[in-house]
């Protein structure tokens, strides 16, 4: 007889929930008043089971009937969020909505309801997914809540999105051309100006050197004051409006002599194209870059003329002029990115601080610095459960080690031993899915499991990936460890999704 539940999956996850309860309770070990973390997060496991078996035993195509409305509702929440008198401000994010004591992250919702309505679109559309038109509705489809988890503002909420539509439109059977185009469009528009304004910052630093190495100290206010602003207010000759009193007064005396403000660009200038190489040489010329996009454009266009005049002997020529296009499209993008949408100080450091975070100060790459040193002190047996010093406490040595850096809590505390251990199991469950998704007895299960596994991939990846600092700092939390009743609900009732799908598969 055939076993319809998935024991594996079900251990796995209870597994990866209880390491992160565990990992809670020692946080709490030596402290006088602590936080009790540990038993809010076991009482979320009671809803999170009951979601799990709710899910387990309804049929999951009952999800696919309903996607439209779920999707609805996903961001009627999402927008009720942004009221102020309605949603709740924590840590500078409206992510929340509270009913009394209870509250939930409308973004948990978000995510489930687009994983279900992408499942139901490709099965509906199966055989239309290699037309590039077909790419748009699932495109506004994600797009919608990402902007609207990034105006909360929550940027790692929204950035999980992403991967998880270009993931699952490739499952669906989406011409590879253009899930390449879509990523070379997003990547080039958003790298560009980030490594233009990542050099801005660095360089920062070089420019201070020179100066005092020329005997030039009286300048170095400027640069202190403006910081990566410099930069601007040397093309422009124009003071920032976050430049108050007696600042704002100095600038205004320095552009007011012109003999110490073109010695300052002078010397300024000479360190940005000396020390940031032939690269950004080439990126911070808008000359350059308007020439490239225009011809690339032009020969894309006819290109594209060519093959719908010639007939379809030259069908062949979309591989040039599609990529061609895209390139084009993307350098222009990129272009009025940066000339008309300047990425604020603490957003480029957090995204780019991971390259290299001994060039930033410390204070704002101080979250990598301490993970790396919390896994690293564990070494291969790690400290034990009740010994790890820098993920213990209220406030412990490293931010956030109950949430987004628990993997770096655990790693101290077990080692290399424990590390391990923890992402066989978590990935275990993705394998699981995976399998589900292969072995589902219809195509909207499929996708939907392949959806669903996508999901646990990327937030496992991410997560573990900015705790070694292989990856910008985002805010993602480890699925199942983590401490949050929202993220818990939504695994869980995830989860059962997929036993549902592989139950399902045994019946007539």
């Amino acid at each position: 007889m055939k076993i319809k539940f998935d024991w594996i999956l079900f251990f796995s996850v209870l597994t990866a929930t209880l390491i992160g309860i565990i990992t809670l309770y020692t946080q709490d070990y030596y402290v006088d008043e602590p936080s009790n973390r540990w038993l809010k997060q076991s009482l979320f496991l009671i809803p999170a089971l009951l979601m799990f078996y709710f899910f387990y035993r309804i049929n999951y195509n009952t999800l696919g009937v309903y996607s439209l409305p779920l999707y609805g509702i996903a961001i009627l929440l999402l927008i009720i969020t942004l009221i102020p008198f309605i949603g709740s401000e924590i840590k500078g994010a409206r992510s929340w909505i509270r009913i009394g004591p209870i509250g939930f992250q409308t973004s948990e919702f978000a995510k489930f309801a687009c994983v279900i309505i992408l499942a139901k679109y490709l099965e509906l559309k199966e055989r239309e997914m290699n037309q590039l038109n077909s790419l748009f509705l699932p495109s506004i489809l994600f797009l919608i809540p990402m902007l609207l988890i990034v105006v909360q503002p929550d940027l790692g909420g929204s950035i999980i999105f992403a991967p998880i539509l270009l993931s699952m439109l490739f499952i669906g059977g989406a011409d590879i051309l253009h899930i390449t185009s879509i990523i070379m469009f997003f990547s080039i528009s958003l790298l560009i100006p980030l490594y233009i304004e990542y050099h801005n910052i660095i360089l920062i630093d070089n420019v201070i050197e020179r100066l005092s190495s020329l005997d030039k100290v009286d300048l170095i206010p400027a640069i202190n004051i403006l910081k990566s602003q410099i930069w601007v207010f040397l093309e422009k000759m124009k003071i920032p409006h976050n430049v108050y009193q007696t600042d704002a007064e100095y600038l205004k005396n320095l552009l007011q002599n012109s003999a110490l403000f073109t010695e300052l660009k002078q010397i300024a200038f000479s360190v940005r194209y000396e020390e940031g190489g032939f690269l950004l040489k080439i990126l911070d010329n808008d000359l350059f870059l308007l020439t490239t996009s225009i011809l690339l454009l032009v020969i894309a266009s006819v290109l594209f003329i060519i093959r719908f005049t010639q007939g379809t002997i030259y069908k062949n020529l979309r591989k040039y002029y599609i990529p061609l296009g895209v390139l084009g499209i993307s350098i222009l993008s990129a272009y009025l990115i940066h000339n008309t949408f300047s990425f604020k100080y603490h957003q480029v450091v957090r995204v780019t601080a991971f390259i290299n975070p001994e060039r930033f100060p410390r204070d704002l790459a101080y979250q990598i610095r301490a993970s790396k040193a919390a896994i690293g002190s564990g070494e291969f047996i790690g400290k034990g459960l009740y010994n790890a010093e820098m993920t213990t406490g209220i406030n412990p040595i490293l931010p956030e080690a109950f949430t987004d850096f628990i993997f770096a809590s655990w790693a101290e505390r077990t080692g290399f031993l424990g590390s391990s251990l923890l992402i066989i199991v978590l990935s275990l469950i993705i394998i699981r899915g995976f399998y589900i998704s292969y072995t589902a007895k219809d195509r909207f299960g499929s996708l939907l499991a392949a959806g669903i596994s996508f999901l646990f991939l990327y937030h496992i990846l991410f997560n573990i990936g900015i705790e070694l600092g292989l990856l910008p700092v985002t805010g993602l939390p480890l699925s199942f460890v983590s401490y949050g009743g929202s993220h818990l609900l939504l695994c869980f009732s995830l989860a059962g999704i997929l036993e549902s799908i592989y139950s399902r598969k045994y019946t007539n």
